[in-house]
């Protein structure tokens, strides 16, 4: 996993099914109404509280001034047609970036405005929606100065532990090129003016953080067009320098959208570019290899072919083997899927969706929660560190993370829905010991943003059947939790499934990590187990239960629906 944090001998290495098939229809299953938007950034995240990923999409792009919309999840991976949530403001909005910036439990909403309201002569902002209790605010209660920035992304850019901001800056119709910016979080507010700023101006398209050295500390990595793409590295006291590392050194460089994550067994992450043609480039996807280290330039090692006007681009494992595969799209183009074999990705993708869009994000998440998968990932670290990648890329939620054996609280680390990468409030030193209990994505259903107003915005979901819940614990292989009604109103019933006979011990807590009853204590057979559990009693909200066999945990989560 990394260079000098890896896994214990915990994880059970279990037979899945290899096949090689790629879970989606050919044309979406869901479509949001076609209601002139111009649909660019894109998150999947609990924005209400019930549980439920829900839609959030940011509006306007270059085209029209729109505003951020939210499309509440029905409770059952369904969405409405049109938004349910929109805001107050309007603006050409550009990519967008959720997590908990102020550390109420809440996801706030950051969006980069692309341009300001008098169009490509006034610049843009950043620009943060934070969540009350349940709802974005109306209107945005932080604006940065002003500046050109289509992307966002949210990440623990000092090593404190909280979410900060970084921006892609720049503007490449103008040749107007900028600074990277990054806005430190103070007790989850943000100055109007950026901390950091990048020594070298670049026309900045996308950005992310990602620990790309090894060292312990959060990355920042940047896309641009016209110029060079580029690394800035933190030092090991967290500091991430103004100057590049790394710079990628082509003749000519038209990046739009990258992510990033560990192909096949790489020590260090790997970056994909999409290459977009419309002012110049060769229209291809790009994949940077970085498993011998950080050089100081390099060209890409893998090449697709020819796209055209590239956009939108993931990462995931698609196919059930455990190895990332390629999924990207463009304008006016299909969303393709190039099945990756552990190095590089096929030249000739294996899936080609026959609906076309204006592609501009694209995420995945379980969003009916039919195979979210859960685990138990100890990791014990090797250097003082602030940061950590999980083995799992589309993390779907942390549920609980022991340090040498004691229970953080959520205030003690912060993480992004979606992502693999979790940040320290205090330093992780060499001999510290992680178990890190969360639920990652097994069969993600994929969702799509698309800026052409004739068309809506897109969910493929997975057609995979669900297989129901795989333990990776060496001592007990549990198959299954199946909670039900679930919803509850005054009784849940739970099912599951042990592989060994087992003491077993069944717990409910809120979702503050308070405990509010043991339901079951004593000794269970191997095989079929049930129980049952009065419900009147709780309060409306979202709980998770809690299974204990083996020494071991496993979770699950429901929800109470009582007046």
């Amino acid at each position: 996993m990394k260079h000098f944090a890896f896994l214990l001998a915990m994880l059970l290495t279990i037979t899945v099914l290899k096949a090689q098939n790629i879970p989606y229809n050919l044309t979406p299953d869901w479509e949001s109404n076609p209601n002139g938007q111009v649909s660019t950034g894109l998150g999947l995240a609990d924005i209400n509280g019930d549980g439920w990923k829900d839609i959030i999409v940011a509006d306007g792009n270059d085209i029209h001034r729109q505003h951020l919309v939210v499309y509440y999840n029905n409770g059952d991976g369904t969405f409405p047609y049109d938004p349910d949530w929109e805001s107050a403001d309007i603006d050409y909005h550009g990519h967008l970036a959720v997590g908990d910036i102020d550390g109420d439990g809440w996801i706030d909403v950051a969006v980069s405005v692309y341009i300001g309201p008098s169009g490509f002569s006034d610049p843009g902002k950043v620009k943060v929606y934070y969540n009350i209790e349940g709802e974005l605010e109306a209107s945005p209660s932080f604006e940065s100065s002003e500046f050109y920035t289509f992307s966002c992304v949210l990440g623990d850019a000092d090593g404190d532990g909280d979410l900060d901001l970084a921006a892609a800056a720049g503007e490449p119709y103008g040749s107007l090129f900028d600074s990277g910016k990054i806005f430190y979080n103070t007790d989850g507010i943000f100055e109007q003016n950026p901390q950091w700023t990048s020594a070298i101006q670049m026309g900045a398209m996308d950005v992310d953080f990602a620990d790309m050295d090894g060292n312990g500390f959060l990355d920042l990595i940047f896309s641009c067009e016209e110029t060079p793409n580029y690394i800035y590295l933190a030092n090991n006291d967290g500091i991430i320098s103004e100057t590049p590392a790394w710079y990628s050194d082509e003749n000519e460089n038209y990046m739009n959208s990258l992510d990033i994550g560990f192909i096949g067994s790489d020590t260090f992450p790997a970056i994909v570019m999409t290459g977009n043609s419309q002012l110049g480039g060769d229209g291809k996807v790009r994949l940077y290899d970085f498993d011998e280290g950080i050089p100081a330039s390099s060209s890409a090692s893998w090449l697709s072919n020819y796209f055209g006007y590239g956009s939108g681009i993931l990462l995931a494992d698609v196919t059930r083997d455990d190895t990332l595969d390629l999924i990207y799209g463009g304008w006016w183009l299909p969303i393709k899927i190039a099945i990756g074999n552990g190095v590089n990705f096929q030249i000739n993708p294996s899936y080609t969706s026959s609906s076309s869009s204006v592609v501009e994000a694209i995420q995945i998440a379980d969003l009916g929660k039919e195979n979210i998968q859960f685990i138990n990932e100890n990791i014990l670290i090797g250097i003082e560190s602030a940061a950590i990648h999980l083995t799992h890329k589309i993390v779907e939620n942390i549920l609980n993370i022991y340090k040498n054996g004691v229970l953080l609280e959520p205030s003690d680390y912060s993480y992004i829905p979606g992502k693999n990468r979790i940040s320290f409030k205090n330093r992780l030193f060499t001999g510290d010991e992680l178990e890190i209990q969360y639920e990652y994505c097994y069969d993600g259903d994929l969702v799509i943003t698309n800026w052409d107003s004739y068309k809506g915005n897109y969910i493929f979901y997975n057609t995979n059947p669900p297989v129901g819940l795989i333990s990776y614990d060496k001592n007990v292989v549990l198959n299954l939790i199946n909670i039900y009604p679930n919803p509850a109103n005054e009784f849940i019933n739970i099912d599951y499934v042990l592989d060994f006979d087992s003491e077993v011990e069944i717990e409910i807590y809120n979702f503050k990590g308070e405990k509010i009853k043991t339901i079951h204590k004593g000794y269970r057979m191997s095989g079929r187990n049930s129980t049952g559990c009065k419900t009147d009693d709780l309060k409306t909200g979202l709980y998770l239960l809690k299974l204990i066999a083996c020494d071991r945990y496993f979770i699950s989560e429901f929800l109470v629906l009582n007046n």
